[in-house]
């Protein structure tokens, strides 16, 4: 990957590979950003940052090559390019103080509450997406059913064909609007959000099946004291998505759910009696407006709050463990 840019660290050219790869940077600091947030192919997983080695340099900008470090990429030593003018060297110095200083600054404005900030705007996100499938192509669903009812009340009795399909139009429309219900109310349950955590999961227990489908078992230990509404979305979204995945994936007879609540965390647990899965592929899985947002967002979020998502899996089962920090009053 290539990458052209001033002293002042402004992206001025990039090759096709580094624009793919690390998107439509304006700087340096963009690309850093980028970077630790790039998949890499298996084995290597999530890259880790970018390392930058001077090409050349000219009096429009500096060529710089760019390389993706893997998880497992080694530590590599700071070398002084080699077979370049000092007065090359000079600039590159100046432009790596510089991307230092971009990065410095790109973290101090996120600082420790803006991880916190995000997973509000996908709540913010999610009721609102939650609200337009229901007044928006809910009642769009609503109009051609009814429209088609009409056009069958009014059909003559002889053309069968017609009718048919007029049935069938009415029973797909059905179908999606029954649908969008389902995904408008998982996606905004009002009635959970005002409730404590404990009687959030419960209700989701009850609702969700897995008390009437499985041999089911429930334990949740009340909090002592209201829990922060980022910590509770986290905890019932986990819930949520291990129930889908369950019905989905797990194969399974005997469910377990438990909620611990310590002097500095809550834990849920959720386990399965399935033959297993590949727990990979599944964290691995994009989010999914029909199933939740998936166990990748889950363990991000997570780890966002200060806390953790742990995900196994073998023949007698799986388990997800989800905990967050939690502040017992005194």
């Amino acid at each position: 990957m290539l990458i052209k840019c001033n002293e002042a660290g402004q992206v001025l050219w990039m090759s096709p590979t580094a624009r793919a790869a690390l998107g439509e940077a304006r700087t340096l600091a963009d690309t850093v950003v980028s970077a630790s947030e790039r998949p890499l192919e298996p084995p290597f997983g999530q890259a880790r940052g970018i390392c930058f080695s001077l090409v050349s340099g000219a009096p429009d900008g500096l060529l710089l090559s760019a390389h993706l470090l893997s998880q497992v990429d080694g530590v590599h030593e700071e070398v002084e390019p080699r077979d370049l003018k000092g007065e090359d060297l000079r600039r590159f110095s100046r432009l790596e103080q510089t991307a230092r200083r971009w990065v410095s600054h790109a973290r101090r404005r996120q600082g420790p509450g803006s991880s916190r900030a995000v997973i509000g705007l996908i709540e913010e996100e999610r009721a609102r997406v939650g609200r337009e499938l229901h007044t928006g192509v809910g009642q769009l669903l609503v109009s051609i059913l009814r429209q088609a009812e009409t056009a069958d009340d009014r059909l003559p009795s002889g053309d069968a064909g017609v009718k048919q399909s007029l049935e069938r139009i009415s029973s797909a429309a059905s179908e999606a609007l029954a649908l969008v219900r389902s995904v408008s109310a998982r996606l905004h349950p009002p009635e959970w959000q005002r409730l404590s955590l404990e009687a959030a999961l419960d209700q989701l227990w009850h609702i969700s099946g897995i008390a009437q489908r499985y041999e089911a078992e429930l334990d949740l230990t009340p909090a002592p004291a209201e829990t922060d509404p980022i910590i509770k979305a986290l905890i019932y979204r986990a819930a949520q998505e291990a129930f889908s995945n369950i019905d989905q994936h797990a194969h399974a007879s005997r469910v377990r759910m438990s909620l611990a609540v310590g002097a500095q965390q809550l834990e849920l647990t959720v386990w399965d009696n399935g033959p297993g899965i590949d727990t990979a592929a599944l964290v691995a899985a994009p989010a999914s407006i029909g199933t939740g947002i998936g166990l990748r967002s889950i363990r991000e979020q997570a780890a966002a709050v200060g806390g953790k998502m742990v995900l196994e899996s073998g023949p007698l089962g799986t388990k997800l463990v989800v905990s967050a920090p939690f502040a017992v009053p005194d």
